[in-house]
Parts: structure tokens; sequence; C-alpha cells
């Protein structure tokens, strides 16, 4: 994690000493307000760390509050809240590119700095938020893609075992992924679900995509949720080792998955990045330190398969479960 960290602060740094940033001594203090997309998931809750971290060191009073359900009724009456707090700056991951989009608006319209996270709103132009920070998942659905069909040999079934739609991220991942199968004329997606991102509804559907295709040779889980849901489903439908799975995200009962077979490869992100860059973003922001920022800034990937996941360096990207204190 801290290698990925090193090399988009780098990144950062390079762009801003275009800018003539320089480093200085706050003017004010600073509230700012995270809203996760869920505040219980250990994506978030890693990326609650690198948000903590930079708050920390820049002397940023950081208030963490967000939805228990991916549900952006919950995440818009915690983006009000916060708005009514009167905080300098509001980073956040929407739950839905459209309908966060008008209390984002009111947040502006308050003189609240807005910077998107992981997820993103409709907002092409930046006339809301900032800068959205997070992962190139279009890229992410490609590195995910190719890996399947080097695991199952070019050739065979697939099925892309999707989680919402609608959602910036998840889009993106079909997206890549299958822009990556249409290139091998011996692949063919044979399935797609949705399990909106509930393990044992992903579960199910993998045993009953095996089911009805015998020869399925490999799967797509876009999201925690789903991809251990279809590590699940293919341990009781008796195809271990028999369909590659490829799943998104690090998690600790991916990992698991992995070690146990159930899984040939982890594609994993960098939440503690994206938290301590949304903090650091917003703080140089506000100082005057930037002007203005790239539409969207990107993180890496770390690929974890069973050769490396008990390297030192892999432990680094596996998400926390536990909130920092």
């Amino acid at each position: 994690m801290k290698r990925v960290l090193c090399f988009v602060l780098a990144v950062f740094l390079s762009i801003s000493l275009m800018m003539g940033l320089c480093f200085a001594q706050a003017k004010k203090s600073y509230t700012f307000g995270f809203v996760p997309g869920i505040i219980t998931n250990p994506f978030y809750i890693s990326m609650n760390y690198g948000a903590k971290a930079a708050a920390d060191q820049l002397g940023v009073k950081l208030i963490w509050q967000g939805p228990q359900n991916w549900d952006f009724a919950q995440q818009t009456v915690v983006v009000d809240a916060l708005v009514s707090k009167g905080i300098n700056a509001l980073i956040l991951s929407p739950c839905d590119p459209e309908a966060l989009k008008g209390p984002l608006q009111k947040a502006v319209e308050a003189g609240i700095l807005v910077i998107t996270t992981d997820t993103d709103i409709n907002d092409p132009e930046a006339k809301i938020r900032v800068t959205n920070v997070a992962s190139n998942n279009y890229l992410g659905g490609i590195k995910a893609g190719e890996a399947l069909a080097k695991a199952i040999g070019n050739k065979g079934e697939v099925a892309l075992m999707g989680a919402m739609t609608g959602v910036t991220t998840n889009e993106d991942r079909y997206k890549g992924f299958k822009e990556v199968m249409a290139k091998y004329p011996d692949i063919k997606i044979v399935a797609t679900e949705y399990s909106n991102s509930d393990q044992s509804k992903a579960a199910q559907q993998m045993q009953s995509v095996i089911l009805a295709h015998p020869n399925l040779a490999g799967a797509f889980g876009v999201d925690t949720p789903t991809a251990h849901g279809c590590a699940v489903g293919i341990r009781n439908a008796g195809a271990k080792g028999k369909v590659k799975l490829v799943a998104f995200d690090a998690q600790p009962l991916e990992v698991e998955d992995l070690k146990e077979g159930l899984t040939s490869m982890l594609v994993a992100q960098a939440p503690y990045a994206m938290g301590y860059l949304g903090v650091q973003f917003a703080y140089d922001y506000l100082e005057g330190f930037v002007a203005k920022f790239p539409g969207n800034f990107t993180t890496g990937y770390y690929i974890i398969t069973p050769e490396n996941v008990n390297d030192p360096e892999t432990k680094k990207w596996v998400y926390q479960t536990e909130p920092p204190k």
C-alpha cells in the first residue's frame, strides 16, 4: 500500500510543482466531512485509514459518517446533515451518479468544496466536484478479463457475475471485461447475472449458471460480496478447480478464497490512497496551492495470485476490517 501511495503522491507532486505548488502552514483550521458508500465495508474502512492519516498530518478535523447500507437516500441524509454543519469540504463516494447531484449542488452553493472518491457523479464538466480520486475501473475490468482469458487458455464459456447496474465503478468494470472477451473468438459470455451485491444471491446465481452451463470455464466477480458469493457457489457446485474465478477487491474473505483455490486471482484496489489523496487534495485546493485538478485522478492496482498471496508486500493491499481509532 505504501508503494502505491508513494507512486500516486509522486505523480501528484510533479503535477503540483508545475502548477507552482508550495507547502506552507495552513491559513485557517478546516473541517472536512467524508462520506463513504457504506460505512461497514472493509474497502471504505481502509479508505478511512488513509483519510485519517492525511487529516492528522494536515491538522484537519475529519468527520467520517456514512450509511449502513448502499442506499442513496440514506447517504443523502448524511450529506445534508454535514452540509448543515458548515464544513469546508465534502469528500464522498456517491451511491448513485444522478441522485446525489442535487444534494452536492446544494453543498457547492453553500460554499463547500466537493471531491468524489471511488464512485462518481455524472458531472463531466466538473461543475459540482473539482475532481474524482478513484481506480481506473475500466482498466480494472480489462485486467480481470485478460487474467481470466489466460487462466482458461483463451477459450471456453465464461460468466459475468455483476453486482449493480448504474453504479459508475461497476459499469466501467463490465465494459472493460466485455471488451477483452470480445477479442477472443473462442471465448463466449454465456451468462450475465446481477447480485445487487448480495453474497447469498451471488452464490445461488453461480450455482445456477454452473448447472445451466456444465462446460463453464470461468467467471468474473465484479465486487467483494459477488465474488465471495461466487466462490461459495463454486464450492457448493463441486466445481472447485474447474471454474476459474477472477475477483475484484482484496477483502480478507476473498484472500481466503484464493488460498483455498476457489479464486484464481484478485484485482486489489488502493482505497487507503484514495482516502489520503481525497483529504490532501481538498486541503491543497482550499489553501490555494492548486487552482485546478484533473477531472479524474486514478490510483493503481495490485494483482494478488496464489504465488504472491503470502508476500509481505501483498499483505499491505489486503483491506482492513476494523475502523481506525
